[in-house]
C-alpha cells in the first residue's frame, strides 16, 4: 500500500474509535474532568458558605473520615460556625467504578475559619460520588493530613 493510503486509514480507525468512547463517556457524564468539576462546585459552596447547596449535594447516608467519623447531619452541625476561606485541589485522578459512581483522589490545601478560629491543613483527599436518579451526590469523604 501507499505511504498516503495507509496513514488515512489509520486516522480514520482512531478517529472513529476516539468518537465512539467520548459520544460513550457523554452520555455517561464521566467525561475525565466531570467528576472533578463536582468537587469543585462541592468546595466552592463551602467556600461561599451556601450550606444548603452543599448538603444538597450529599447523599442522606453520607459519612466523612478524618480525625472522626460523621454522619451529614453532623458534619452540617459543624459547619454553621466554620469557613473555607480558600482551598486549592493538585493532582486529581477520577476513576469510574462502575457507570454510576465514581471516587476521585485528589491533593488539597485549605483554609477554614470556626470561630475565632484559623486553620491551615495539607491533606489527600478521596470522594466517592454515585448518580442517584441521573445527579451525582457525594456518598463519601475522606481526608488524611500530609506534610508538605
Amino acid at each position: 500500500m501507499k505511504p498516503i493510503l495507509i496513514l488515512t486509514l489509520l486516522v480514520v480507525s482512531v478517529t472513529a474509535v476516539s468518537g465512539q468512547q467520548m459520544s460513550a463517556a457523554k452520555e455517561l457524564d464521566t467525561e475525565p474532568d466531570f467528576i472533578f468539576i463536582q468537587e469543585i462546585g462541592m468546595w466552592r459552596a463551602l467556600q461561599s458558605h451556601n450550606l444548603g447547596a452543599f448538603e444538597a449535594m450529599l447523599l442522606p447516608d453520607y459519612i466523612e473520615v478524618e480525625k472522626t467519623i460523621q454522619t451529614r447531619d453532623q458534619l452540617m452541625a459543624n459547619l454553621n460556625i466554620c469557613t473555607v476561606v480558600s482551598f486549592k485541589l493538585r493532582n486529581h485522578q477520577t476513576r469510574m467504578l462502575s457507570p454510576d459512581a465514581a471516587v476521585i483522589a485528589y491533593s488539597g490545601s485549605s483554609e477554614i475559619t470556626c470561630g475565632e478560629s484559623h486553620l491551615a491543613s495539607n491533606y489527600n483527599a478521596t470522594t466517592t460520588w454515585v448518580r442517584r436518579d441521573g445527579k451525582w451526590l457525594v456518598q463519601m469523604h475522606t481526608e488524611i493530613p500530609i506534610k508538605l
